[in-house]
């Protein structure tokens, strides 16, 4: 009787072609190396072809194997659709890589964990909490399976499906005692004056800052650079200079020992994304991101 190819090694082909090694594919779905190969090998013996270019230094298809990629990713989802009908979301028992920036850390990260859990308590979960430009590059990478950053890094990731998630509203802020100098609303040049708390250079919230006083013809006359939002917050508390803050967020974290600057150097909101794999665990996580992003309030 001939053997029948199973969804166990369909599932196997499509982690190592989206992941490019049978290591990445093991530990996407919790398993060795050894059974990944093992599968691969079942399949092909099935199908009667290669489906692996064993040539190549990395895990490339073979023209033949291409060609059954998207029955086998449509097989995939299908067999999801099916078991969410059925209301079983164990089915789903790898490993999930997830990037966030500080920002979503300090939030909704919480209620997005939870959310995973509970909608796929059989996953492992990995979070890593980077700057944009660095989880844009390991997505890229399959280093990651989804990323949770400003929607302007999809210039750089436009072959990824996307989800749009919400805005992140910022403000300049500094200590009261800062604030007590100046008087009305503070011009561009007024900022200048002050130490420019900002965050990590090549950042967004860094380049949104000198961006916006470089085109009102201001040069800081000095800077202070930090990769920690909450340092930075901290150095503004106590009265170093002034930094451009996620607003919501801090005047709860901080109380009254921030103040909310009344400027005429406004910077429009960053709007956040879910950017990702296009698979069936990151198209629901994506969603679940959707339904809890909330910059407003401090994580509890």
């Amino acid at each position: 009787m001939t053997a029948m190819v199973t969804l166990k090694q369909i599932e196997a082909v499509h982690w190592v072609e989206k992941l490019g090694s049978f290591h990445a594919a093991a530990e996407r779905l919790n398993t060795t190396q050894s059974t990944i190969s093992k599968r691969i090998q079942e399949i092909e013996a099935c199908l009667g072809f290669s489906v692996f270019d064993r040539a190549s230094k990395t895990a490339q298809p073979t023209l033949r194997g291409r060609e059954l990629l998207g029955d086998f990713a449509r097989m995939l989802d299908l067999r999801h659709g099916i078991m969410r009908q059925a209301g079983d979301d164990r089915a789903f028992s790898g490993q999930f890589r997830l990037g966030v920036t500080e920002m979503v850390a300090l939030t909704w990260l919480s209620p997005l964990i939870r959310s995973i859990t509970e909608t796929f308590p059989e996953a492992r979960l990995t979070a890593r909490v980077d700057l944009t430009r660095n989880l844009v590059r390991d997505l890229a990478a399959c280093r990651l399976d989804l990323a949770l950053c400003p929607s302007v890094a999809l210039e750089e990731a436009a072959d990824f499906p996307s989800r749009r998630l919400g805005a992140l509203e910022s403000a300049w802020m500094c200590a009261p005692s800062v604030a007590a100098r100046f008087e009305g609303v503070l011009s561009a040049k007024d900022l200048a004056e002050l130490p420019l708390l900002t965050f990590a250079e090549g950042s967004l919230l860094h380049g949104s800052m000198t961006r916006a006083l470089a085109e009102r013809g201001v040069v800081p006359r000095h800077t202070i650079t930090c990769n920690s939002m909450i340092a930075l917050a901290e150095l503004a508390e106590n009265g170093i200079g002034v930094s451009y803050l996620p607003r919501d967020y801090f005047q709860v974290h901080a109380g009254d020992r921030l103040t909310v600057l009344t400027t005429n150097v406004p910077i429009p909101p960053l709007e956040y994304a879910a950017i990702y794999r296009d698979d069936f665990i990151d198209r629901s996580v994506a969603e679940l991101a959707r339904r809890v992003c909330d910059f407003s309030h401090p994580r509890k």
